[in-house]
């Protein structure tokens, strides 16, 4: 390991080669061993222990690993630990089952195929600004029953709180983020309020009207559980869709067999997902000391789950580091054990619809002259802020 990436023994995650391709990056947290001491905690890289620490959140909590994150109330479910977090996720499950998800579908093919239609005559665009970013954020205003004229004002408070928060779990959050906190908090209580008093429908009076006597969700839970969606449910649809078409921009024979053959396609997310995962490092907070590996790791110390080396350990895939898209794998992009993510289905159609609907109607395209996209780091969550993209106009 190069002795610039370290600093009295600790790796320094700000000095590591992520900006172009973050291969190199997690081969130096796996070259440094399964555990690795990092100038923001501990970081686990390997898939075992990746899925012990997400298995085990007795040892390894996600209580307070998000804390950071400029959200005023506890993200639910993910802010919490069994058991508290298994009554949320038994509340939440039926409304993001497969079927469910695909109960949406069709509205989400029609908000992508009209954005696109929207660019197909100009023959140029930036992905990300033009699509990545507005798609997830209008799914979750179409699920939660809000209005769709206030997707610039949502995407606005996102954007200020993802880029600007701590997601190491070791900081405070900015006072830039907690105005936009505040924001998005009094946005999302009034709209709780609505629901509740049954003026406005949506997924949040569905959730009240489906509560039994004995566990009510209440009105912070609720705005919890649409903090968790805008922070992180959406912000990590726009931000695998920004390092997808980074990848397909520049691998014309990736894109076209997308286009020749759309069953591909799921797989292929599948891979881009795990070769190079918007949710670099997971945190959780050890709540007792513990060893991993001969590591000794204090209580209260912040121990991240490194998911992108975890995702290419050698010792489940044969060539870890080689993107195959016809490889078929259990990604950890997801998570593990009982908090893995909740929308993973609701998730995968929007993946799945983008491509689809976009390789139908633009096969051909790629970067931009002079266009290098690149991920800004350090950051917890990985994306990229913009790909211009050029093409055939359509006549």
């Amino acid at each position: 390991m190069a002795a610039e990436l370290t600093d009295e023994g600790l790796i320094r995650m700000d000095r590591l080669p992520m900006a172009d391709d973050r291969g190199e990056g997690y081969a130096i947290l796996r070259a440094a061993g399964p555990v690795v001491r990092s100038d923001t905690g501990y970081l686990v890289t390997t898939r075992e222990l990746a899925e012990h620490v997400f298995k085990n959140p007795e040892t390894f909590s996600s209580q307070k690993a998000f804390d950071t994150l400029g959200s005023p109330v506890p993200l639910v479910p993910i802010a919490f630990d069994p058991p508290h977090h298994t009554r949320y996720r038994r509340l939440l499950q039926p409304f993001f089952t497969p079927r469910a998800a695909a109960a949406m579908e069709q509205a989400v093919r029609d908000k992508v195929v009209a954005i696109i239609d929207t660019v197909t005559g100009r023959g140029s665009c930036d992905v990300v600004a033009e699509l990545a970013r507005p798609i997830p954020a209008a799914v979750f205003l179409a699920l939660f029953g809000m209005p769709e004229h206030d997707l610039d004002r949502l995407i606005a408070w996102r954007e200020v709180i993802i880029q600007m928060a701590d997601l190491s779990g070791s900081g405070e959050a900015p006072p830039e983020v907690m105005r936009s906190a505040g924001g998005l908090y009094a946005y999302v209580a009034a709209h709780v309020a609505e629901c509740r008093a049954g003026r406005a429908g949506g997924l949040l009076r569905d959730l009240f009207e489906s509560d039994s006597a004995d566990e009510p969700f209440t009105d912070e839970e609720a705005i919890g559980l649409c903090f968790l969606f805008v922070l992180a449910g959406t912000e990590s649809v726009t931000n695998a869709l920004s390092l997808m078409f980074a990848k397909l921009a520049a691998r014309p024979e990736l894109r076209r067999r997308l286009a020749e053959d759309p069953s591909a396609i799921p797989v292929a997310v599948e891979e881009m997902l795990r070769i190079d995962p918007a949710n670099a490092v997971v945190p959780r907070v050890a709540t007792k000391d513990v060893v991993l590996e001969g590591v000794h790791i204090p209580a209260g110390a912040t121990v991240g789950v490194a998911v992108g080396a975890a995702n290419r350990d050698p010792e489940e895939l044969d060539d870890p580091d080689a993107f195959d898209p016809s490889r078929e794998y259990n990604n950890l992009t997801w998570g593990s054990g009982p908090h893995r993510c909740v929308g993973v289905h609701l998730a995968r159609t929007q993946l799945r619809v983008v491509l689809e609907e976009w390789h139908r109607r633009i096969p051909e395209y790629r970067l931009a002259p002079g266009a290098r996209p690149q991920v800004v780091w350090p950051t917890g969550v990985i994306g990229i802020n913009s790909v211009p993209v050029v093409f055939p106009a359509a006549s």
